[in-house]
C-alpha cells in the first residue's frame, strides 16, 4: 500500500509541475489558471481509483460490514444502510480536494460565491449522491441475488424508466435547489431573444434566466429537460455582461441544441453506453470472482463486500469510454456553431462572444489534443473564435 501511494504521489508532483511549468499555455488571461485546473482535472480523475484501491486492499469497508450484518438481518436494509455509510465515507474523503477547486476558483476571481453557501450546497449534492448510490446498492444486490447471471440487463432495464424521471423533473425539482430560476426580465433583449426563439418555434415560457452572478462572473447557457419541460437556460451573467448581439448568438447556439433534439440524442447515447458498460461490468466482475473471491472474502457474487471492486471496475470502464462521450458532445456542439452562424448576419458580436467567455473563464484556447479528448465537452474556444472568423473574411471574399 506504501508502495502504491508512493507512485500516485509521484504521479501527482510530475503532473503539477509539468502544468503548473512547462506546459505551453494559449489564454487570454495573465495567470496559469488554466493550466492549474488541467492538472486539477487530472487528479480527480484518478483520485478515487487510489482511494477504492486503498479500501480493497487495506479491507476498511469489511469491518463496518460485519457490524451492519450482526445489527441488521434484512439483506435490503443491510444493503441500503452500508451504501449510505460507505458513500459517505468517499464524500468525506474528497471534500479536501472539492475544497481545492473551489479556492482554485476563488483566489482566479472566477467564483465569489461565499464558503458556507458552498458548503451547504456541496452538503445537498453530496446527500443526494449518497442516497442515490445507497439505493442502486440495494437494487443490485437484490437482483444479483435473483437474477446471478443476468442481473446487468435486469439493473440496465429497471433504470430506464428513472432516468427518464429524474431527466424531466430535474429542471423542475433539482436544479432549483441549488439557483433561483426566473422568467425574463422584460426590456428589449428580452424582446429580441423572444422573437429569435419564436422563430425557431420555442415559446416564452421555455427560456428561463438563472441567478448565477452571486457565484461567479463567467458565462454560459444550457438546454435541459425532456417532454414539457424542455427548456434554454441563460445565465444572468450573460445577460448583463454581454451585449445584445453576443446575447443573441449564444442563445442561437442554444436553440440548435433545443431544434436538433441534441438532449433526446444524448440521453439515448447514454443508455447504450450504460448497457455496453454494465455488460462489460459483469463480465470482468465474474472473472475477479472465480479468480480472486477468497483473497478478496467473498461469500457470494451479491456480497456487499464486493462494492469497492465493482466501483473500481466502472470507474476504468467509464474512463476508458469516455473520449467517445466527448467526441459525441463535441459534434454536437460543432453543429450547434454552425447553425448558430448560418443563423447570424453579423458575425462581430458572435466573435466576440467567444472572445468574452475565453477571457471570463481564463480559459486555454488551445488545450493539447490528448487533453481535448480526455476533458473537453466543448471544443476549444480557440477553435471556435476561428470559425467564426474564418466565415467572417468567407463573406467578405463573397461579397
Amino acid at each position: 500500500m506504501k508502495k502504491l501511494l508512493g507512485v500516485y504521489a509521484i504521479f501527482l508532483v510530475v503532473l503539477w509541475i509539468y502544468f503548473g511549468w512547462f506546459y505551453e499555455l494559449d489564454t487570454y488571461a495573465d495567470s496559469r489558471y488554466a493550466a492549474y485546473r488541467h492538472a486539477y482535472s487530472f487528479t480527480q480523475l484518478t483520485f478515487p481509483w487510489i482511494v477504492l484501491l486503498s479500501f480493497i486492499i487495506m479491507d476498511w469497508h469489511k469491518g463496518i460490514l460485519d457490524w451492519i450484518e450482526k445489527r441488521f438481518k434484512k439483506k435490503w436494509v443491510q444493503s441500503f444502510i452500508f451504501g449510505v455509510v460507505f458513500m459517505t465515507a468517499l464524500q468525506l474523503i474528497s471534500l479536501p480536494l472539492d475544497g481545492i477547486g473551489y479556492s482554485m476558483s476563488k483566489a482566479a476571481s472566477i467564483s465569489h460565491q461565499p464558503i458556507g453557501d458552498w458548503l451547504v450546497e456541496w452538503c445537498i449534492q453530496s446527500g443526494l449522491f449518497i442516497v442515490v448510490l445507497a439505493l442502486l446498492i440495494a437494487v443490485f444486490r437484490s437482483i444479483s441475488r435473483k437474477f446471478p447471471q443476468k442481473w446487468w440487463v435486469v439493473l440496465w432495464l429497471t433504470s430506464l424508466p428513472v432516468v427518464f424521471f429524474i431527466i424531466y423533473v430535474q429542471p423542475i425539482w433539482i436544479d432549483p435547489l441549488f439557483e433561483d430560476f426566473t422568467s425574463l426580465e422584460s426590456g428589449s433583449l428580452k424582446d429580441s431573444i423572444v422573437e429569435l426563439a419564436g422563430e425557431a418555434g420555442i415559446e416564452e415560457n421555455h427560456i428561463f434566466q438563472v441567478n448565477m452572478s452571486e457565484k461567479t462572473s463567467t458565462f454560459n447557457a444550457y438546454v435541459t429537460g425532456i417532454g414539457g419541460q424542455k427548456r434554454i437556460v441563460l445565465w444572468d451573467t450573460m445577460l448583463n455582461g454581454m451585449s445584445q448581439g453576443e446575447v443573441l448568438f449564444i442563445l442561437a447556439h442554444e436553440i440548435a441544441h433545443y431544434v436538433k433534439h441534441h438532449v433526446y440524442i444524448g440521453v439515448a447515447g447514454y443508455l447504450l453506453l450504460s448497457f455496453v458498460l454494465l455488460w462489460s461490468l459483469a463480465r470482468i466482475y465474474s472473472l475477479i470472482y472465480r479468480n480472486g473471491k477468497e483473497r478478496l472474502g467473498l461469500r457470494e457474487r451479491s456480497d456487499l463486500r464486493s462494492v469497492p471492486v465493482l466501483l473500481l471496475v466502472l470507474t476504468f470502464l467509464m474512463f476508458a469510454t469516455q473520449p467517445i462521450n466527448l467526441y459525441v458532445s463535441r459534434v454536437m456542439e460543432r453543429a450547434a456553431d454552425r447553425y448558430a452562424i448560418e443563423h447570424t448576419d453579423d458575425l462581430q458580436p458572435a466573435l466576440e462572444s467567444y472572445q468574452a467567455l475565453a477571457r471570463e473563464s481564463k480559459s486555454d484556447l488551445s488545450p493539447h489534443n490528448w487533453i481535448v479528448w480526455l476533458r473537453y465537452t466543448h471544443p476549444p474556444l480557440g477553435e471556435r473564435i476561428e470559425r467564426i472568423q474564418s466565415e467572417m473574411d468567407q463573406r467578405i471574399q463573397n461579397d
